[in-house]
């Protein structure tokens, strides 16, 4: 695979002309659509004010904040690619080498201290303000800059190219003839190095902590060994259950251990599939194994390996035990990868309903592997489906026209365009949890439960039967029947909206009766009679309904099944 089709992050000291390289660099690959950018000058943009400022008024962490989200605004390419000149610090962050790994190829440009000393001296005289080497005499400077030399070294280290710019001879280059220079090594570089799989990077906010979720194929081994390595964890236990464990769960271990080596030990819980193992026992056996594991916070990572059953149960063990472990999701299933997983919320199924004790607990991190999807049953995957149209339906009519023009293809099988959907799902239920994590503003982030409050009423009164996806799917074609019944859609949206969703195959049988469909429904987590309908496509809203329109549209579902 090609660097042609990747960013280039030119990483190093501050005084290492990372910026000049770039600059020529970019006017060598313009014909490759590459162009210039420098960090710096990004993240004063983003924040409205010279970094003297920043530092000045707002510290060096709110420097580097601002500086990661600088780098995830440039780390998407849409069709360009860029040539970045990162500030010198920006490796030593753990989300941003994670961005830059997935998005790109990080090159150290590897000058001497003294070079790096004069150059940033330089730039001081010419009237450049460098906060941290402020009011440095040029002893001071060099002893700083090998100070900083030596904490990022390993980070450095870590560059997929180390171009040294000082020659054997040790004569000065021009940054035209560093250009140059670098790039032939590029060329050399993708004869006998294969680079690793691309992800995407979305940053989730969180009141409690926010946390990145990385989309991409292959990337799931990779990024979690490196988050364990990065933070130091000297055991990680993965939650799963046996059907995961069977197909996946020997080869993620033995990955990890070849990445990770000695450094950390590694556990497994295995429980047994399905919703119905959402239990109160079942979490009792795993908190029983974290003790005796001896999980404690301070070293032990959770990570939870499934679908939405595996995530809700280990997500609340990891919530529950001592208070709080760290937390990995990698999901396995499309329903999981494109909704269960995001947002924080966690629960197991008590009292016949669904997801009635739980917690709000985001993980550290994220890590959706759509070759995971490969390897799920059909059922599965169409079930998944799900959850993906209903963020089209209440939220994006340019999202449902993508995905109405793509059901036949998306129902034959996983293809490179599930990635795509996952990601615009991903986004889609960002909006509504980071506007309202907790559930406490009136109507917000309950419109993710389109189709959910009639669903859980099928999925409970089957005894699980039906699985959620295809559960939902039904409770999503009742909810637009009931909003094209009222008059709030017309027919011709509605006769739209059940021609795609209708195509979907539900493969679960509806085996019990309305009357248990109906008491499933008032038992519902949820309360009243809240349920979400649209306005139109693209725009849903919180209505209360009779208990005859409760009735109504469970018989309207039982005559589709």
């Amino acid at each position: 695979m090609t660097w042609r089709n990747r960013n280039l992050y030119l990483i190093g000291l501050p005084g290492a002309g990372k910026s000049a390289i770039g600059r020529e660099l970019s006017e060598l690959l313009r014909r490759y659509r590459y162009s210039f950018v420098d960090l710096d000058i990004e993240t004063e943009r983003l924040a409205g004010q010279p970094i003297p400022e920043i530092f000045a008024k707002h510290g060096e962490a709110r420097f580097r904040d601002l500086e990661t989200q600088a780098l995830l605004n440039v780390s998407t390419t849409n069709g360009s690619h860029y040539i970045i000149a990162t500030g010198g610090g920006v490796m030593m962050k753990p989300l941003n080498r994670s961005i830059i790994r997935g998005s790109g190829i990080p090159i150290w440009i590897d000058v001497t201290v003294r070079d790096a000393a004069k150059n940033v001296l330089g730039d001081i005289l010419r009237g450049k303000d460098r906060p941290l080497f402020r009011a440095a005499s040029a002893d001071e400077l060099k002893e700083k800059l090998r100070i900083l030399l030596e904490e990022r070294r390993p980070y450095y280290e870590q560059a997929t190219l180390h171009f040294v710019t000082r020659s054997v001879r040790g004569d000065e280059r021009t940054p035209p003839e560093l250009a140059k220079e670098l790039l032939t090594a590029l060329d050399k570089m993708s004869l006998h190095v294969a680079l690793k799989p691309p992800h995407r990077t979305l940053l989730a906010h969180s009141a409690l902590g926010d946390y990145p979720i990385l989309v991409g194929s292959g990337i799931a081994c990779r990024e979690l060994s490196q988050t364990i390595l990065d933070a130091g964890y000297t055991k990680a236990i993965v939650i799963t259950d046996n059907n995961v464990d069977s197909l996946h769960g020997k080869e993620l271990i033995t990955k990890l251990q070849k990445e990770i080596r000695k450094q950390c030990d590694l556990y497994k819980i295995v429980i047994d599939a399905g919703e119905a193992k959402k239990s109160q026992e079942t979490l009792g056996t795993i908190l029983e194994r974290l003790h005796e594991i001896d999980a404690n916070r301070r070293s032990t990572l959770i990570v939870s390996f499934g679908g939405g059953v595996i995530t809700d149960i280990a997500g609340f063990a990891a919530s529950l035990y001592h208070r709080g472990l760290p937390l990995v999701h990698i999901p396995t299933t499309l329903l999981a990868q494109a909704d269960a997983a995001i947002g924080g919320k966690t629960g197991i199924d008590m009292f016949g309903a669904k997801n009635l004790i739980g917690t709000f607990y985001p993980p550290r991190q994220i890590l959706v592997d759509p070759l995971y999807l490969k390897t799920l049953p059909k059922r599965e995957l169409h079930a998944g489906l799900a959850e993906v149209f209903k963020y089209a339906l209440i939220g994006s009519a340019d999202l449902w026209q993508s995905l109405a023009k793509s059901v036949r293809r998306l129902i034959r099988g996983v293809d490179t365009s599930y990635e795509e959907i996952i990601y615009s799902s991903i986004i889609e239920k960002l909006r509504y949890v980071e506007a309202d994590e907790f559930e406490r503003k009136q109507g917000i982030r309950e419109l993710l439960n389109f189709g959910h409050t009639f669903g859980h009423a099928l999925e409970s009164a089957s005894n699980y039967a039906l699985l959620h996806g295809e559960a939902v799917l039904l409770g999503m074609r009742g909810a637009a029947w009931l909003s094209m019944k009222n008059k709030y859609i017309d027919e011709a949206a509605w006769i739209e909206i059940e021609s795609v969703l209708g195509r979907i195959p539900i493969k679960g049988e509806i085996i019990f009766s309305v009357e248990d469909a109906v008491r499933m429904f008032k038992k519902d987590k949820k309360g009243s009679n809240r349920v979400i309908l649209l306005r139109k496509i693209g725009e849903a809203f919180v209505d209360e309904i009779s208990d005859a329109a409760v009735r109504e549209t469970l018989e309207y579902l039982f005559t589709l099944a």
